[in-house]
């Protein structure tokens, strides 16, 4: 039986391939990705974090089980110590600003709405793509790589295919599909809209990256 995930993740799937075929996910499995746009997106990577951790803790707290509470504080301060660790290899100067993008905006603003104003299960479809999604971009980059020696941005794609990481997107997961069960009709579509749009917006963040987006006025 198809449990909530692997149905709304099905439906993601063109999402999943537009992300994966895009140029900024293509030039970092190759290693060609410029500098510039790297930069730029481990900045904004830095000020979309340092506000997902906060919106990980809301939801986390408005979960029913002290363990599930437990999980997503310990998810969000996790992050914040990987994050802190890469960003020190990756994180030029010259590229730290404290500018977010719109896109950034957009992204984060959208998750704290929904988790501050939805049930518990709607918060939690809203946050899984940064789990799920960004483990499955891993495990593709690391699985179609062809030059893994010489990619100058390999450690920061290991990350995000690593063991630990899967761990924590497998427990995401479990408690997700947990609440969908339980779940009324009208919150189960909002679950998988919400969980779609945020998938979009995955999409989005990267092609932001590419373009080094800017505020148009």
């Amino acid at each position: 039986m198809m449990n909530w995930y692997d149905d709304v993740r099905a439906k993601a799937e063109p999402v999943f391939q537009e992300i994966v075929n895009h140029g900024f996910i293509k030039d970092l499995m190759a290693g060609t990705l410029s500098k510039d746009a790297f930069g730029f997106y481990v900045n904004q990577d830095t000020l979309y974090l340092a506000e997902y951790t906060k919106i990980l803790s809301n939801v986390g707290v408005k979960c029913y089980e002290a363990e599930e509470t437990q999980f997503y504080l310990e998810a969000a301060t996790g992050i914040i110590e990987v994050e802190k660790a890469l960003h020190q290899v990756f994180l030029d100067k010259k590229y730290v600003h404290s500018e977010v993008s719109p896109t950034c905006e957009l992204y984060t603003s959208y998750m704290a709405r929904i988790v501050n104003t939805y049930s518990v299960e709607v918060g939690l479809a809203a946050v899984l793509p940064c789990f799920s999604i960004y483990k499955e971009v891993g495990d593709y980059m690391i699985a179609n790589q062809t030059n893994k020696d010489n990619n100058p941005y390999q450690s920061w794609i290991d990350t995000y295919a690593g063991e630990e990481f899967a761990a924590s997107v497998a427990k995401a997961l479990e408690i997700t599909n947990k609440y969908a069960a339980t779940a009324s009709p009208e919150n189960l579509k909002l679950m998988e809209e919400v969980f779609i749009k945020t998938s979009k917006m995955e999409w989005m963040f990267w092609d932001s990256a590419y373009k080094q987006e800017k505020w148009a006025l």
